[in-house]
């Protein structure tokens, strides 16, 4: 129980009963105790208040205040609505001796005349007319915040990671016949699910003024061809046997054509889904598709250029002609003698005198795990268990951002700024023009025509925007990955090799094994794995 004081009335004048708190209760407020003397109008030495609150043990104490004649006091009520208007408090004072107890009529006037509206608990009222809870803070409005509510969602019913490598075998090999890579689906099957928006509830205030609840997002299926949209629009369907993927946000589904071997039979071919080859890519033909290739057998001097990943069971001999290129990823058991360019990452057990470029990483590290000739880069890293040979194969590892990226980001960086500083100017022209309508403004001709140019200038604007931050998020994403660029050896780095890490350069004089070479400063460090 908090403490609380009282005044006393009697012929010799005017004193005050000092209650100390009992228990974890709080001590009586000298600022809300001097208020109190101030309004009813009783003089005080403030010197003997203070040193009487100061001093109050465990026993109620009396200070004399004045010999003046005060009728009976009654019992008095104060209101405050806290800072962020959700709580409303009522602080009760003990009436003097004779003095009239206050009422819940009274409570309720009070609470009207502080134009509280809303949220007023009448069980704490009952209360504090039942028990006088004295100098105590009684919550007697409460308002409610508004309720979060939750955007709509998506479900993917597929494994949406483009990027997961193919998983080891217990003797540290890759089992290329069985790479699962690719997100089969067949005709009728639930894609992906929309969990739809839920919204908020309102909240209020103690004045009864409405908090309205954040706006939930909807949310709609991005998707390509071979797909279609229940309903009730909250499923995804594949309208075909294919494969799943998922690329910035959409869904797509890429039917299969499948041949036994690529050659004199079939001839090139190009085609806009997966391209599924049973056999072999036989030299001097070419596969050109949106999707994703799959090659159970070997490649020989071809070119094959891909949308999505190209996975070659077998591996290829690229004969100094033969060319990989895809948007993903390129897993083959070996490549030699072939230009490799991927998106993504290349995987491979030995890679032999070719020319390598990925958009990460770079790994040679299952089974031989050999890199031998020729030229490797990878933003990322290059991670292989032997690179070279003991004879000094001249073979060349570079990983980490170029220089060019960032003279790319610099230039999005100032794009983004001047058609910025545009946007604010359309839209200022737009909303004008809005006003005017609403005013039963007539608009000329020559008028409505820049309006609409405006319109389309904006738009373009806008999605032009959009794209370059797209964009320096990518590189920035890079730019951040830097750090990383790395070259993991597990097993021997042979004499003969050139590498550079971000910039910096180093001719392998002597072995390393098994160790990670990083960049340092300007140079290149050995570090443990």
């Amino acid at each position: 129980m908090n403490g609380f004081f009282q005044l006393q009335i009697d012929e010799k004048g005017v004193s005050l009963l000092l209650s100390p708190p009992v228990g974890d209760g709080e001590k009586i407020r000298q600022a809300e105790l001097k208020e109190y003397l101030n309004i009813i109008g009783i003089p005080y030495d403030v010197v003997a208040l203070n040193s009487a609150l100061c001093s109050l043990g465990e026993e109620e104490t009396v200070l004399f205040l004045t010999p003046m004649k005060l009728s009976p006091v009654d019992e008095k009520c104060d209101i405050q609505v806290m800072a962020d208007k959700m709580t409303a408090i009522l602080r009760i004072y003990p009436p003097s001796a004779g003095g009239l107890p206050t009422s819940k009529a009274h409570i309720m006037e009070l609470i009207n005349k502080a134009k509280i509206k809303a949220g007023i608990d009448e069980k704490a009222i009952g209360m504090v007319l039942e028990q006088r809870p004295y100098c105590t803070d009684i919550i007697i409005a409460k308002g409610k915040m508004p309720t979060a509510g939750r955007d709509a969602s998506i479900i993917y019913h597929f494994d949406t990671n483009n990027n997961s490598r193919p998983e080891l075998r217990e003797d540290g090999t890759v089992d290329f016949f069985k790479l699962n890579t690719l997100h089969q689906c067949t005709q009728g099957q639930v894609l992906a699910e929309i969990i739809p928006e839920k919204r908020g509830e309102n909240g209020f205030d103690v004045y009864g003024n409405v908090l309205l609840a954040r706006e939930v997002h909807k949310i709609n299926f991005a998707h390509g061809r071979n797909l279609e949209i229940s309903e009730d629009r909250l499923q995804l369907k594949s309208m075909v046997d294919g494969h799943a993927s998922l690329v910035d946000g959409t869904v797509f589904v890429t039917d299969v054509y499948s041949v036994e071997n690529v050659g004199t039979a079939t001839g090139n071919i190009e085609y806009h889904g997966n391209v599924e080859v049973k056999g072999n890519v036989c030299e001097n033909f070419s596969i050109k598709t949106e999707g994703n290739v799959m090659v159970s057998g070997v490649v020989e001097g071809a070119v094959i250029e891909a949308g999505g990943d190209i996975i070659i069971a077998r591996g290829m001999h690229g004969q100094n002609k033969g060319r990989l290129k895809a948007g993903g990823n390129i897993i083959a058991k070996f490549i030699s003698a072939a230009e490799v360019e991927a998106g993504g990452y290349v995987e491979a057990e030995q890679i032999l005198n070719a020319k390598v470029s990925a958009g990460t990483t770079v790994n040679a590290d299952a089974g031989k795990g050999l890199i031998t000739g020729g030229r490797i880069v990878a933003k990322g890293a290059v991670n292989a268990r032997n690179v070279g040979s003991p004879m000094g194969a001249a073979t060349i590892i570079e990983v980490g951002m170029d220089l060019s990226a960032k003279k790319k980001l610099a230039e999005l960086q100032k794009s983004v700024g001047e058609k910025s500083k545009t946007i604010p100017q359309m839209k200022k022209v737009l909303e004008d023009t809005t006003r005017k309508l609403k005013a039963g403004v007539k608009l000329t001709p020559d008028q409505i025509k820049n309006v609409k140019m405006v319109q389309v200038s904006l738009a373009d604007a806008q999605k032009k925007i959009q794209e370059e931050l797209n964009e320096i998020e990518n590189i920035d994403k890079m730019l951040k990955n830097e750090g990383m660029a790395r070259i993991n050896v597990r097993g021997t780095m042979y004499q003969g090799v050139s590498i550079s890490i971000s910039g910096a350069t180093m001719n392998i004089k002597n072995e390393y094994t098994f160790c990670s070479l990083i960049k340092k400063g300007a140079d290149i460090a050995s570090t443990t794995l």
